[in-house]
């Protein structure tokens, strides 16, 4: 191992147990000391796997066929006990609920230390060193199970952060995060990159927050490394490349290399948002530059109401109220998407809607019917609802079984359930895995069978808890357009929390904003984002970037876009002449 190198791959392969495709092929891998590397890939590439072999999970806890070498800070995983492995490489995982075993926040933050053997003395040193570091000191003395998703993911971080490891792989980090919260997250493993020189390792999707920070990109597909390098050389030289495997190319990106490729020069490829910014505003202000308005789509809503909420109170313990006076009509047909910080009431609204919660005040009537009235059973027969963890619906052995679990319940004939299935999973994209169990799935693959097990029943209105947890850009997208189409083929009305305003922006006809428990915004996303960016920024939201930039430098002659897909076809589309030859994207 030599001196700079804290991670050294040689020749990894792994299978998983029954099956013969290898999860990992042939992975050779040098990380040096403090080096800040990311990880990316479309969903099922292997990524958790390789992270996993790197922490010792496998081969010492989870089975399977492990080839090749792997050597951390000098000791080889596969020789040395998992424990010894501990205080040299932490990890966080996807679902934070895997790795939070203790009752109170600051019990389990504690936990690993003292699993470690350190005084007491020192161990409330470092506990109060990671409750300080990630923002977590006032729900120090609450009870675990209870905070929010994106609490909880803090808490995971907080815990290994705790430990002081050499190495930090982070799995998904930010994804049940408000997007203020993803940029603290990030803003927090810079400031510990500086100062106890661990070596991070992120495993992520969106890599809006992402790109700025980190020293080196490695892309992973069908269990191989496919590049690995700079940021710039990964984003540009292999833009189209990425583009076709469907990785999510933040937005900035796409704009500068548009930008290069109408014949705009630059010093280097830009990475940060500001570079970017400051590169446009210049060709604006010189004229060099001339962007078409952008007119967004908006339909006209339909005046049949499906779900309705009028006065709604809740809490879910006396003096402990989550939700004030929410009054809300949703319109059939309607893309209707809920956004707000972590804890704000998102998907207590959501769990209101169908009747898991029933309100304290005022009422909530879905498809004529008043949650207070009827059983849950019979208020979602045509309900849809996919939870926040995918894994809070799966049960079954096998990929197959989970979709035609709730079908067989209802009593439908075996030749309609197998057309159905067959459907369904045909359209998420798991007719290979249909033998596999659910738990042997990437995150990623198991929200799309969560969506698959409701599609099979053809619900009208559906419920989405964060969809976009874990999917590439080719697999979210082919969601949330299967989503659009059922609306427009089957009357379908869907209702969606989730904190990528990306996604947001480009899918949804309407949003709604919570914060504390209260309806503060309301309408279209080109309005929301662009009138109100600033108070977004308050509500710990962000508006996409291109929304961003386009209320940044509207005096300069940007047009008002929330959206870039749209935008950048309407850039594409026009007159070429105006810029040269057309772009790429």
């Amino acid at each position: 191992m030599t001196a700079n190198n804290i991670i050294e791959v040689s020749g990894i392969s792994f299978s998983y147990p029954g099956t013969d495709k290898k999860a990992l092929h042939d992975i050779n891998l040098e990380i040096g000391k403090g080096e800040f590397v990311l990880i990316t890939g479309t969903s099922g590439s292997g990524k958790t796997t390789l992270a996993k072999c790197l922490n010792g999970i496998i081969p010492h806890l989870a089975e399977g066929h492990l080839a090749g070498e792997i050597v951390i800070n000098g000791k080889n995983t596969q020789r040395v006990p998992m424990h010894d492995l501990a205080s040299e490489i932490g990890m966080v995982f996807q679902n934070p609920e895997d790795q939070i075993f203790s009752i109170r926040v600051e019990d389990e933050i504690a936990f690993g230390v003292e699993c470690q053997g350190y005084q007491q003395e020192v161990i409330r040193e470092r506990v109060h060193y990671a409750l300080k570091k990630l923002r977590l000191e006032n729900i120090k003395k609450q009870i675990t199970f209870s905070l929010s998703g994106g609490q909880k993911q803090k808490v995971s971080i907080a815990s290994n952060l705790a430990i002081l490891p050499s190495i930090l792989i982070l799995d998904d980090p930010t994804t049940d995060l408000d997007p203020v919260s993803k940029q603290e997250v990030m803003d927090i493993l810079m400031e510990l990159k500086e100062e106890i020189d661990t070596t991070f390792i992120i495993i992520e999707h969106d890599l809006n927050d992402l790109i700025e920070a980190i020293d080196r990109v490695i892309i992973m597909h069908e269990g191989s490394i496919l590049y690995n390098g700079s940021p710039s050389e990964i984003f540009y030289t292999h833009f189209d490349e990425l583009n076709t495997l469907g990785i999510r190319i933040p937005d900035h990106i796409r704009l500068a290399k548009y930008l290069l490729e109408i014949g705009h020069e630059f010093d280097s490829y830009p990475i940060s948002k500001q570079e970017v910014c400051k590169w446009v505003e210049k060709l604006l202000a010189s004229g060099k530059l001339n962007l078409p308005e952008h007119k967004a789509e908006i339909n006209e809503r339909n005046d049949e109401t499906v779900a309705k909420l009028k006065g709604v109170n809740f809490s879910y313990q006396k003096g402990k109220q989550i939700l004030y006076d929410i009054n809300l009509e949703v319109q059939k047909g309607e893309f209707l998407a809920i956004v707000g910080h972590n804890g704000c009431g998102k998907s207590t609204i959501m769990k209101n809607l169908i009747g898991l919660l029933r309100p304290s005040q005022g009422s909530v009537i879905i498809n004529n019917k008043n949650t207070k009235e009827h059983r849950v059973q019979d208020i979602i027969l045509d309900i849809g609802y996919v939870f926040q963890n995918p894994d809070n619906q799966l049960f079954c052995n096998s990929v197959e079984e989970e979709v035609e679990f709730g079908l067989k319940n209802r009593g439908i004939s075996k030749e309609v359930i197998e057309e159905q299935v067959e459907l369904a999973i045909n359209t998420v994209g798991l007719q290979k895995k249909r033998k596999n169990h659910p738990f042997s799935l990437s995150r990623g693959e198991r929200q799309r069978l969560a969506v698959a097990t409701m599609l099979v029943s053809n619900p009208k209105i559906i419920l989405l808890d964060e969809p976009t947890t874990g999917q590439d850009e080719q697999s979210l997208k082919a969601l949330l357009t299967l989503m659009k189409k059922l609306i427009v083929e089957k009357d379908a009305t869907i209702i969606m929390i989730t904190h990528d305003m990306e996604v947001v922006a480009q899918y949804a006809s309407r949003v709604v904003v919570i914060d504390d428990g209260k309806i503060v915004l309301d309408g279209h996303p080109s309005d929301v984002f662009f009138n109100s960016c600033q108070e977004l920024h308050s509500l710990k939201l962000k508006p996409p970037i291109i929304s961003q930039f386009s209320a940044d430098l509207s005096e300069a002659g940007f047009p008002k876009v929330t959206n870039w897909n749209m935008f950048s076809s309407n850039i594409i589309n026009r007159d070429t002449d105006r810029f040269g030859k057309k772009s790429i994207i």
